[in-house]
């Protein structure tokens, strides 16, 4: 993206935004769905003091991100983070005593994992589940060397998703039954026609876009991942990358462009764009929510109903405009990744600083690998003959 591209891109957000801000209600149908993603995640937040776990952020996230606009497909994205974290756990584990020899198998373990992981979950119809298993098993990885008892933090991790899937899917049950019971669910189904995403991030292929156009482009964003991955990982292997699992997460979300966004325009910047919408997301929360920690202090209530009207919002803009949905989701991580402390409501910031840290420090990475690589691409598109 040049200079042209990146104030266009902000004037086109700071328009949409504004836009969909002033749509801001506490009823109608896109209320509606706010109340029931808020409901999940103070519910998440709730089951995790009562089971005590100590990724609370994490548990609210898992909840944050599984509601949907219908029931079915809520269900399916509960199944999916719920199988994808436990598979992925089981993989980690399995390959984590390879990766912890020396730096360079460390870095070619999650750079493996990395690839492998992207590029199936780029165009597939499970690709949640894809993406779900391919960041739990680099945490996984990526903490073997610390982690005294690695089985206990892998099952850990499965913990936490299954107790925030459950709150969620516990949580768009009571509110499918009340909506049946109010206005029937074809009612509800008009109301929430509105919500962008459906049951895949993925949506349906173009029939006329060809296999190998299709593969070229999953085996370019798996190995961007895979390079930008491995590099990290060498660094961290002698030097300690804060948050360095969040950093990982951060690219292999990024990296996760619907296939058909991919072959419609061109696939670099759609994942600038993308990288943008996620650091602006995170940014805006991350700002509100350290400002908010001070003034309502460890008081549980307020703490409650700061969280509850941040996750509003996000929720609110999340099921608007298309230039603003992927901001409105980063939004809602970003609130709850630094408003929601480890095992008890804190003004205590650091650790929510440490992760955001750790997701700057993965997008700027991924952003130098992407500009060498375009820069290649260039090279090899005007000068063929130097190439073969």
């Amino acid at each position: 993206m040049n200079r042209r591209h990146v104030i266009d891109f902000m004037r086109l957000t700071a328009t949409s935004l504004a836009a969909e801000l002033a749509q801001l209600r506490l009823t109608g149908p896109r209320a509606w769905l706010c109340a029931e993603t808020v409901g999940a995640v103070i519910c998440a937040v709730v089951m995790a003091d009562v089971f005590h776990l100590k990724e609370r952020w994490w548990v609210a996230l898992s909840a944050y991100t599984i509601v949907r606009a219908h029931f079915g497909a809520s269900i399916i994205r509960c199944v999916e983070r719920i199988v994808g974290t436990a598979i992925g756990a089981a993989c980690g584990f399995a390959v984590a005593a390879i990766a912890i020899h020396n730096a360079w198998t460390f870095a070619l373990v999650l750079g493996l994992i990395a690839a492998v992981g992207l590029y199936w979950m780029i165009g597939s119809k499970r690709g949640y589940s894809w993406i779900l298993g391919t960041v739990t098993a680099l945490m996984v990885v990526s903490q073997a060397a610390s982690e005294p008892s690695l089985g206990v933090f892998a099952l850990t991790r499965v913990a936490d998703v299954a107790v925030g899937v459950t709150s969620a899917l516990l949580m768009v049950a009571l509110f499918e039954l009340i909506s049946r019971m109010r206005r029937g669910v074809v009612a509800k189904n008009q109301a929430s026609a509105s919500f962008v995403q459906g049951k895949t991030e993925q949506g349906s292929l173009p029939q006329e876009s060809p296999g190998s156009t299709i593969r070229k482009l999953r085996t370019f964003q798996a190995m961007q991942g895979a390079i930008c991955i491995g590099a990290l990982s060498a660094v961290d292997y002698c030097h300690p990358i804060p948050s360095f699992a969040q950093a990982l997460v951060s690219i292999v979300a990024v990296l996760f462009v619907p296939l058909p966004a991919l072959l419609q325009s061109d696939d670099q910047r759609v994942v600038f764009v993308r990288m943008l919408n996620r650091m602006l997301g995170c940014a805006f929360a991350a700002l509100i929510a350290i400002a908010l920690l001070p003034l309502i202090g460890n008081f549980s209530v307020l703490c409650a109903m700061a969280l509850a009207g941040g996750v509003w919002i996000a929720s609110h803009v999340q099921t608007g405009s298309s230039a603003t949905s992927y901001i409105g989701t980063q939004f809602g991580i970003g609130f709850i990744m630094v408003f929601v402390q480890d095992q008890a409501w804190s003004t205590d910031a650091s650790a929510a600083e440490r992760r955001l840290a750790g997701m700057l420090i993965g997008l700027i990475s991924l952003a130098v690998v992407m500009s060498i690589a375009s820069a290649i691409r260039r090279y090899m598109a005007v000068s063929p003959g130097r190439v073969a």
